[in-house]
């Protein structure tokens, strides 16, 4: 093995020189005089300019020599030398100055060669990883079924809109856009087919907008649409209308033809007061439900003007929300009873909010809240569900009732009314459909009296009664007796209310009964609360009373208790009077 005092320069395979102050070469080794054709003896005095091309030796001369004289050294300058055959060849170039003689120079020269082609390679490198960064930049902002951008996408351009419309940009229409009857295709035919569906829907969007809006995936079969330019309510609704059209048109899947159409709400902005990006998707969102409450396949607009009552009504909503899934609500069950008889007829279901902090609440402080909301939609579907239940239980305990719970007009008219109350109605196949009753609010039901009516009539087929509750208090009373299939009147307490003194309610009593008795329907009373009221009634041929004098709304787990003191004591103690004065009798 050789000793370290045996190795030399001439061994190391990059090219060493020694040059001083004058630029002469005082030494090299035998690798850089075979690398560049000469022998030592050749190199020993050269000019080391003459080894140098002639933008290498301005190189020299302005920016490496200043540079030793500076630092003491300098790193990897690419200078191209000249061999001797007068070829140029890059060259990677390190140079110091003697710490002990300034006058010398230690030079290392390398092949720049090897060097080109590792900064290749790297450069060929960053380049793949730019392309897998901006790669998986798109991956993680585009929806990979449709190839539309994604929320996290959308939020971001969002937020750059507003943040632009700082600096005076234009304004834009942001639209919350939502497929009706897809739940149904995707029942019916599988995800691959419902997939396919949202492929074509994204495709006949973004072929029908311009090239400038942006058209996202939201979720599911969700979509957002941010129409760019100086959008008024008149030019978005011309716009998105025309997308709706295009929407619902037929189609073609394979073999098959399908159809779906298109809730839309839109918002617009800059509004009066700043709002962010999750808002302005809330308003519009808030805006496509009211598209879905009215019936589907239609554009609502967000109104702005409401806004601070709308932002109280979120928050009561959220509230509702959260008392609904920590079972906050309950059922209080008020009687209907044969005044004459002491029969009980059956319950109806009400509605109470226990809250935590005001306790027990009544329903007109919440339920005008939710209103044509789906909040409402969810509770009057617990409500159904949680009054068949209850109805269970007592029919296995032995006591014999019927049950009866308010509808309103909009839910009804829900597309998956009919649909949800068959699901609930077989979760209990115990209760017999004859002992449910729904009671439906004349007045809320105007609306669309061709399509409540087709509800009733299937509601009827399947053995469930059904009642018209405050008759009397609407329009159209008699086309709504004519034209809805109903069980039973119940005649609005404000009519009750005054019977004994005011003339006017005493015939519209009298009329009521009698329109019962042409249309063979029975008739119950609401408001009944005084024993005068009840004679009153029964001699005008109405027997069924519900109120305060006959029962207040009770806790379901003491109406058992209830019903049997009623048979045993509480009818014949309320009733058991002397007559009042026929109410024939009365001075009209």
């Amino acid at each position: 093995m050789r000793t370290s005092e045996s190795i030399t320069l001439d061994q190391f395979p990059v090219g060493s020189l020694v040059s001083n102050a004058s630029r002469e070469i005082i030494y090299c080794n035998s690798y850089f005089a075979q690398k560049y054709g000469y022998t030592v003896n050749e190199l020993i005095g050269m000019d080391f300019f003459s080894l140098l091309s002639r933008a290498s030796q301005i190189m020299y001369d302005s920016y490496l020599m200043p540079l030793l004289l500076r630092e003491g050294c300098c790193e990897e300058i690419r200078l191209t030398m000249i061999t001797s055959a007068s070829e140029p060849i890059p060259a990677v170039v390190s140079a110091r100055l003697d710490n002990n003689d300034e006058r010398r120079i230690f030079w290392s020269v390398g092949h720049a060669a090897r060097s080109e082609q590792l900064f290749g390679e790297l450069t060929e490198a960053r380049k793949l990883l730019q392309q897998k960064v901006s790669l998986l930049h798109t991956l993680s902002n585009t929806d990979q079924l449709t190839g539309l951008p994604n929320r996290t996408a959308l939020t971001r351009h969002l937020s750059q809109k507003i943040e632009e419309m700082k600096s005076g940009e234009l304004a834009f229409a942001l639209a919350f856009l939502d497929l009706d009857g897809f739940k149904e295709v995707n029942d019916r035919y599988g995800h691959d087919t419902g997939d396919k569906v949202l492929r074509l829907v994204a495709k006949r969007m973004t072929s029908n907008l311009r090239s400038d809006d942006l058209i996202a995936r939201f979720g599911g079969d969700e979509f957002v649409i941010l129409l760019h330019g100086r959008f008024n309510a008149g030019m978005a609704e011309e716009s998105l209308n025309r997308l709706i059209r295009q929407i619902e048109e037929p189609l073609k899947i394979d073999s098959l033809t399908l159809q779906v159409s298109a809730s839309v709400g839109v918002t617009l902005y800059p509004q009066a007061e700043s709002i962010t990006p999750d808002q302005l998707l809330r308003q519009a969102d808030q805006a496509m439900y009211q598209s879905k409450l009215a019936g589907r396949n239609q554009l609502s607009l967000f109104n702005v003007d409401n806004e601070k009552h709308q932002k109280e009504r979120h928050a009561e909503l959220l509230a509702i929300k959260a008392a609904m899934a920590a079972n906050e609500f309950e059922l209080y069950y008020q009687p209907k009873v044969n005044m004459s008889s002491g029969e009980l007829l059956g319950v109806e279901a009400l509605i109470r909010w226990n809250h935590p902090v005001e306790g027990l609440k009544a329903p007109v402080t919440f339920l005008p809240i939710i209103t044509e909301t789906q909040v409402g939609l969810d509770l009057g579907q617990w409500v159904i569900s949680s009054a068949l239940e209850q109805l269970q239980t007592w029919l296995s305990e032995g006591l014999d009732v019927h049950v009866s719970v308010n509808i309103s007009g909009y839910h009804l008219q829900h597309p998956e009314f009919l649909s949800n109350l068959t699901r609930a109605l077989a979760t209990f196949p115990d209760v017999p459909k004859h002992r449910f009753e729904i009671e439906v609010l004349e007045t809320s039901a105007i609306e669309d009296v061709e399509k409540v009516s087709l509800v009733l009539s299937s509601c009827r087929m399947m053995g469930i009664r059904v009642s018209l509750d405050d008759f009397g208090t609407g329009y159209s009373t008699l086309a709504h007796l004519r034209d809805l299939s109903v069980d039973m009147l119940k005649i609005d307490r404000s009519f009750i209310k005054d019977m004994l003194t005011s003339p006017g309610d005493l015939a519209i009593l009298r009329g009521v009964i009698g329109f019962a008795r042409a249309f063979q329907c029975d008739v119950v009373a609401e408001g009944v609360e005084t024993y005068q009221h009840a004679q009153s009634l029964i001699s005008l041929g109405c027997d069924w009373g519900q109120g305060y004098y006959i029962a207040r709304p009770i806790p379901a787990s003491i109406l058992a208790e209830w019903v049997t003191d009623w048979i045993n004591t509480g009818f014949h103690k309320k009733f058991s009077r002397p007559p009042v004065l026929p109410i024939t009798e009365l001075k009209e």
